[in-house]
């Protein structure tokens, strides 16, 4: 058993890539018509429903949607868990390590993006093996054509 398939990966990252951009572009666009706490608030609303869509159809090749109500739930534990993860990473990197060693600034950016790092990771392993449960498709016989 593969714990990491490359080309699962790439599509993962790639659809991570794709869910921080609706992110953004979803608080810029309501910025213009709420406040800034409800766009950032929004904006993570619609970056996990591309992320469900994306890793489901895209990343992890789940094609049945009779399994989507269990799978939302379980992609809800996964994206909570590495929310976490991300926000301990960057504010104890950010925070409390790396100022001893780089300016503030540097420091907090350094954090925001291993905390980033850390979450990518943490999500691709439980979406992968608890979501979506694609490494169990690697003990399944080979398809005919």
């Amino acid at each position: 058993m593969k714990k990491v398939d490359p080309t699962e990966f790439s599509r993962f990252v790639l659809s991570g890539a794709v869910a921080a951009l609706g992110n953004f572009l979803t608080v810029w666009l309501l910025r213009h018509y709420q406040s800034y706490e409800v766009s950032v608030l929004l904006g993570a609303v619609a970056a996990a429903a591309i992320s469900f869509v994306l890793f489901k159809s895209y990343a992890f090749e789940s094609r049945s949607w009779r399994r989507a109500p269990a799978e939302v739930s379980r992609f809800t534990v996964v994206y909570a868990l590495g929310s976490a993860v991300y926000w301990t990473v960057a504010v104890l990197l950010g925070a409390y390590v790396l100022p001893g060693v780089l300016p503030p600034a540097a420091a907090e950016a350094f954090g925001v993006l291993l905390g980033a790092a850390a979450m990518s990771l943490t999500s691709y392993f439980g979406h992968r093996f608890f979501t979506y449960r694609t490494h169990a498709n690697e003990f399944a016989a080979p398809k005919s054509r």
